[in-house]
């Protein structure tokens, strides 16, 4: 079987969600023993070295494609025709127009569905348009979550019997031994041996970070409570939450890292006291794992995908509720015996999603969809 891919996300720069699926997909695929011949296409020469050590090995072939207008909708399809592949897989939902071959969808959330107002008004029209597409024209669409798979369900139910929920995955990276985070590891760094709430991932509107950031000052003014580190890119959103942070009188508490790189990240979770992942809507949530493979307990949102991931590993709270966000990290950090237990269930649950198992089934897709099925 050949199977093209958008790898247009190998090539970037900074990783998020769907650029950390791609390239630990893309891994684990390779290290198949009934791999299938693979093709990368990217707009940029790929510079994680694991995904160009594989392609110079032979696992994976990749495929410069340099169009200054028109990669999705002209050059990948005619690339993909030229190759001859059997399948494509579009693991950022955007499906081009026309297509010589069966696609293969991967569908991470519905976010725009329930928290509209947190789009402009073009990438709002985007998303809709390239879910719609999915929905109608994928051979096989993959969602992260039964949560995204139930609201595919609900929106778009022609797409019924065409989706396969295949989880995210987390890295062996992530674990509890090794070096802790280095104090010149960004600015403020040097504040924090001796603990620390975090916080990893996008700052935007519905990561619900204005009510972390209210609930940590209902910690401070109760109780001693270690700083808060917001890990993430900065964004418009990061000035409203530093401005909030300073109307809450925290904001010398507060620690803004900006972007985080990968070989950074592991030493900053276990160095963490508590994780908190407050988030108002997820795909799938995979910080929340991340932090648990590091040893480090968890407070999430009992809401979506969220508790999906966490299952009974973490501390489950209204994530619409400031009180209960304070309550459960307070729990965490003043009640030993409980930070012992989740502790030990999140490194159970977390050895759960391994990235294999999210290639084997992926790759079970792929001949579904290969197949007619």
């Amino acid at each position: 079987m050949r199977v093209g891919l958008d790898g247009r996300t190998l090539a970037s720069d900074e990783k998020s969600g769907v650029e950390h699926y791609v390239t630990n997909l893309v891994h684990a695929l390779c290290r198949l023993p009934d791999a299938p011949e693979i093709i990368a296409y990217t707009d940029r020469p790929i510079v994680d070295p694991e995904v160009a050590g594989a392609a110079s090995s032979g696992s994976i072939r990749t495929s410069l494609i340099r169009a200054r207008f028109g990669w999705l909708r002209a050059a990948l399809p005619w690339r993909l025709w030229r190759d001859k592949v059997d399948l494509v897989h579009l693991p950022s939902t955007i499906i081009p127009p026309i297509l010589p071959c069966p696609a293969v969808v991967t569908v991470h959330d519905l976010a725009w569905v329930r928290y509209p107002e947190t789009y402009g008004k073009d990438d709002l029209r985007m998303q809709g348009l390239a879910v719609l597409q999915a929905a109608t024209r994928a051979r096989h669409i993959i969602t992260v979550s039964e949560s995204t798979a139930w609201d595919l369900r609900k929106r778009y139910p022609m797409a019924e019997g065409r989706i396969t929920v295949v989880p995210l995955a987390v890295s062996n990276r992530f674990t509890p031994d090794g070096p802790s985070l280095s104090p010149s590891a960004f600015l403020g760094s040097e504040r924090l041996g001796n603990g620390y709430i975090l916080y990893t991932g996008r700052l935007q509107p519905r990561k619900n970070l204005l009510r972390l950031l209210a609930a940590y000052a209902k910690l401070r003014a109760e109780e001693r409570a270690p700083p808060l580190v917001l890990a993430g890119a900065l964004s418009p959103h990061a000035e409203e939450l530093r401005a909030a942070a300073g109307r809450l009188g925290v904001e010398r508490h507060v620690i803004f890292t900006g972007y985080v790189p990968d070989d950074q990240l592991p030493a900053l979770y276990r160095s963490a006291t508590v994780f908190v992942y407050p988030s108002l809507y997820e795909g799938f949530g995979l910080p929340v794992l991340e932090a648990m493979a590091s040893g480090v307990p968890v407070v999430t949102s009992d809401v979506s995908a969220t508790a999906e991931a966490a299952g009974d590993a973490a501390v489950l709270v209204d994530p619409e509720s400031v009180d209960r966000l304070a309550w459960g990290i307070s729990l965490l950090l003043t009640d030993r015996e409980l930070r012992a237990t989740m502790v030990r269930r999140g490194l159970a649950r977390s050895r759960e999603f391994t990235w294999e198992q999210t290639a084997r089934r992926t790759l079970d897709v792929y001949r579904l969809a290969v197949e007619g099925k």
